[in-house]
């Protein structure tokens, strides 16, 4: 029989039990109705323990949650990775837009306007120079050299004009510009053909045009000062101050996608680095290559985009500002010389304008080489060689304004300097060539003024104005070559490197979503 103490040990067992396993603090019934009630209840709680759902968090539970905190860590990461490559691409395509723009139209239609004022100021003076050799057979050489060279003019100039008619869509001043050259380029020919024409049947002498066809020439080179030259500039102009809109806003452009990219780039390296750092403390993994792999990569896309936007305003300021603008400055230099070469012509063929001739011909000598102490053509000649001297002495002491000035203040390429240098000495040869052909004038040897004026033998007029040609197209040259070289190198850095920034966000999206899958998938089990 049982003592006592072992059957209240038991008893005190059983009520433990009872109590830890009903769980509410309720002691269940003994002995056999216990066991019932076991029998009864037990098969259903059990049934519906194993049936219960577990319980939602509440809605802040849910986003304070692991799995939601490391998709928005990365919803973020992949929001500023989209942004910085889209503004990269974005700001990338639209700098290789405005180099099409510049190389393809603008910059060429500069040119050709350029173009089109020298051949028509040269139009002007050849047929000066043809009224001025008239039937004399000694100059027949230099007339059928002269018609020649209308010819030429002619053409340059119709073919300067289809092209700027092709791009004129669009531009009012441009449009308005053409109409007028247009419409007075016909009256020109008309005026100028009539002129030769009654010159050659008068038969008339060298240096002495025939009364009316020096009427119709005097028409026909009013018609090209006060109509056409004006009309040529005003396309000129037109067509560079588009290209200088294109430039500045496109520098301002890259500016801003610079700043930019710099806040974009840094929040993007500091949300990856936060991406990692935060998985670190969660899971313990000291690396996650995936995201390392994304973070290097989306530094190489920000440096490079860094770079290459600072770089894309070099090379567009290198290609407008150093070399465009030297090559504006000196085909307009050159345009205006052809015209002071014809003021010449016309200063031997018509002795009622001679004056007024002379007065042309220092405006455009001051157009070339501004000197404030110089107040005609007399006095010309000293502060010029003062000025060179000056310059000689220091390079830095421009003492002369005009389109050389230009030139001379934005010396930037190698040989550059050399050629500036020969061409203003050249242009300082025919100046003194300009005094002794009006010397000659003066002491009356008309004659003798013709031949030196028309003459391409070494040291004559016309040679050494050969000379000086070649010397500013030489020097035009170089410009233009730094420019097309900025220009290809600019366009070419940017075909390199934006399908690199764009594909390189895309493996950033691609990487982050590949390092945080695993640990995403850890929490869909």
């Amino acid at each position: 029989m049982a003592t006592v103490g072992e059957v209240t040990a038991g008893a005190a067992e059983v009520a433990a039990r009872g109590g830890a396993g009903d769980g509410d603090g309720r002691s269940a019934p003994d002995g056999p109705a216990r066991g019932a009630a076991r029998g009864a209840d037990g098969g259903g709680a059990g049934a519906s323990a194993r049936r219960r759902t577990p319980r939602r968090l509440p809605l802040r539970g849910r986003l304070q949650s692991t799995p939601a905190r490391l998709r928005a860590l990365v919803g973020g990461v992949l929001v500023l990775t989209a942004a910085t490559g889209l503004l990269c691409w974005q700001a990338g395509t639209q700098a290789q837009s405005t180099w099409s723009t510049i190389t393809g139209s603008q910059a060429p239609q500069v040119v050709d306007a350029s173009a089109l004022y020298q051949s028509l100021t040269d139009q002007d003076a050849q047929t000066a120079n043809v009224l001025v050799d008239g039937a004399d057979p000694a100059l027949a050489a230099n007339r059928a050299t002269a018609l020649g060279q209308y010819t030429a003019d002619r053409t340059a100039a119709d073919r300067a004009l289809q092209q700027a008619t092709l791009s004129a869509a669009g531009n009012g001043a441009v449009q308005s510009a053409l109409a007028a050259v247009l419409d007075g380029m016909g009256d020109y020919d008309g005026l100028a053909a009539r002129a030769l024409a009654l010159n050659d049947q008068a038969r008339a002498a060298a240096g002495h045009p025939d009364p009316t066809a020096l009427a119709e020439y005097r028409q026909a080179t009013d018609l090209m000062q006060n109509t056409l030259l004006p009309a040529a500039n005003r396309l000129l102009q037109a067509d560079n101050t588009a290209y200088n809109d294109s430039y500045d806003a496109q520098r301002s452009d890259l500016t801003a996608a610079e700043v930019w990219t710099a806040v974009l780039g840094t929040l993007l390296l500091l949300s990856l680095l936060g991406l990692q750092g935060w998985l670190l403390r969660r899971y313990r993994r000291i690396v996650n290559p995936p995201l390392a792999a994304a973070t290097l990569l989306a530094l190489l896309v920000v440096g490079t985009a860094l770079t290459l936007f600072p770089a894309e305003r070099t090379q567009l300021h290198t290609a407008r500002r150093d070399a465009f603008d030297s090559v504006v400055a000196l085909d307009r230099a050159r345009a205006i010389s052809y015209d002071a070469n014809a003021d010449e012509s016309r200063y031997m063929l018509d002795q009622g304008r001679r004056a007024q001739y002379q007065q042309s011909f220092f405006a455009d000598s001051q157009q070339l080489a501004d000197l404030p102490l110089a107040t005609s053509v007399s006095s010309y000649d000293t502060p010029l060689q003062v000025a060179i001297d000056d310059y000689h002495r220091n390079h830095q002491d421009v003492e002369f304004g005009g389109f050389f000035g230009t030139e001379f203040r934005n010396i930037t390429f190698p040989g550059e300097r050399a050629g500036a240098e020969a061409t203003l000495d050249a242009y300082q040869k025919y100046q003194l060539d300009d005094r002794h052909l009006r010397s000659l004038m003066t002491d009356g040897q008309l004659d003798q003024a013709i031949a030196y004026n028309t003459s391409l033998a070494a040291g004559g007029s016309n040679a050494d104005f050969g000379v000086y040609d070649q010397a500013l197209t030489k020097l035009i040259g170089i410009n233009d070559a730094a420019y097309v070289t900025a220009a290809h190198s600019g366009a070419g850095e940017l075909s390199d490197r934006v399908p690199l920034m764009a594909g390189g966000s895309l493996a950033v999206v691609l990487l982050c979503l590949l390092g945080v899958r695993p640990r995403l998938a850890e929490y869909r089990r």
